[in-house]
């Protein structure tokens, strides 16, 4: 990513933020409130300070947070308990805003952490429960 130093210390400096954060809360929702700052931040540097690879970083990361949270109303205003949600998702996600933030502190390609994200954000699907179910897909 090319940034300013200054901006991706900001996002460096969020990321740890709501990592700290998420690792203090027991309660997935709230877990998952938190990691909804990371994206907000990305988009609010790439607005000043834009990169491709931000704009592609917030798309993943925005998809992650909305995806898991319509399964979590799904769970508890429409009953649909199809679809579970596991405390192992939560810390996946968790782990894997930890790994986004090293990365980036790091200068290396987020791709990686980006493409476990997808991987993660599947598992609260439909399809990608079934698939976890028969053992494919892992997290």
């Amino acid at each position: 990513m090319k940034l300013s130093a200054e901006n991706k210390k900001l996002i460096v400096d969020e990321v740890d933020f709501v990592t700290k954060k998420m690792n203090a809360e027991e309660d997935p929702s709230k877990k998952l409130y938190y990691f909804s700052a990371i994206p907000g931040m990305i988009q609010r540097v790439y607005n000043i300070d834009y990169d491709n690879d931000l704009v592609f970083a917030h798309f993943v990361l925005q998809a992650v947070f909305t995806v898991i949270n319509e399964r979590i109303v799904a769970l508890r205003q429409k009953g649909d308990g199809n679809v579970q949600l596991s405390l192992e998702q939560f810390e996946k996600l968790e782990q894997l805003s930890v790994e986004f933030g090293i990365k980036l502190k790091e200068n290396k390609s987020v791709d990686t952490v980006l493409k476990k994200f997808v991987l993660l954000l599947t598992s609260t699907t439909g399809n990608g429960y079934y698939l976890m179910q028969k053992g494919f897909l892992k997290i």
